[in-house]
């Protein structure tokens, strides 16, 4: 069956990273909810994915350079605040999170964050495997997720190295003999980013076992998706 990943929140239906986004992945029951992350110079972690603000709020500060309490008065383009990863742990309830790690130190409060989260286990992913070995050793029980953007067989082989749980790989970079050889290693494995639905179907068709990432959760496989009222 396929599984469906709501990237940045339901970054096609609501502002991204945002807790009206989660909220939305939700309604549409995305399998797993998809959030980036980066810390603070205090250590927090808060939902953004770029390294600056410039492109959610036309602010060129970079957000390991700012503490929590200055992020907070920062308004954004859609007047949605940046959450914080535990406000966002609170609205998913239930529903389990991938939570996509940029920058380095994030290993540590990631990891007092998770222990101390009565909910569902969320996935982590990262390119940074230092951070994301720190991360592994510190909560051996959590899925752990290499990201790489060019070259699927050193992900492959990385992840395999450093024992993660699998890998995420742009769509266009699968093909057979990368999707043979991570089964074969037993790795999960997602694809991103995936909005229209006959792709999904096509690659759903060739790749039973990769799990899907869309902006679009409302669009992918629909028919099987009632919206909660």
């Amino acid at each position: 069956m396929l599984k469906v990943i709501s990237h940045r929140g339901a970054a096609g239906l609501a502002p991204e990273n945002t807790l009206v986004g989660i909220e939305t992945a939700k309604k549409y029951r995305a399998d797993i909810i998809e959030i980036d992350v980066q810390p603070t110079s205090d250590n927090r972690l808060v939902l953004v994915h770029d390294d600056n603000l410039s492109r959610v709020a036309g602010d060129s500060r970079k957000i390991r350079d700012l503490p929590l309490r200055e992020i907070n008065l920062i308004q954004t383009k859609s007047g949605q605040p940046i959450p914080t990863l535990e406000e966002a742990l609170e609205t998913a309830g239930r529903k389990q999170l991938l939570i996509d790690c940029y920058g380095f130190s994030w290993a540590a409060p990631l990891a007092d964050i998770i222990k101390n989260h009565r909910g569902p286990k969320p996935l982590v992913a990262s390119n940074n495997f230092q951070e994301l070995l720190e991360l592994k050793k510190a909560c051996p029980e959590v899925m752990t997720f290499y990201s790489e953007l060019t070259k699927p067989f050193e992900a492959i082989q990385t992840a395999k190295v450093l024992r993660f749980s699998g890998v995420c790989l742009l769509y266009s970079l699968y093909n057979p003999l990368v999707y043979f050889l991570a089964k074969r290693l037993k790795l999960q494995m997602t694809m991103y980013t995936v909005n229209r639905p006959i792709v999904a179907w096509f690659l759903h068709l060739l790749y039973p076992q990769v799990m899907i990432t869309t902006d679009l959760p409302n669009k992918i496989k629909p028919h099987r998706r009632k919206i909660q009222k």
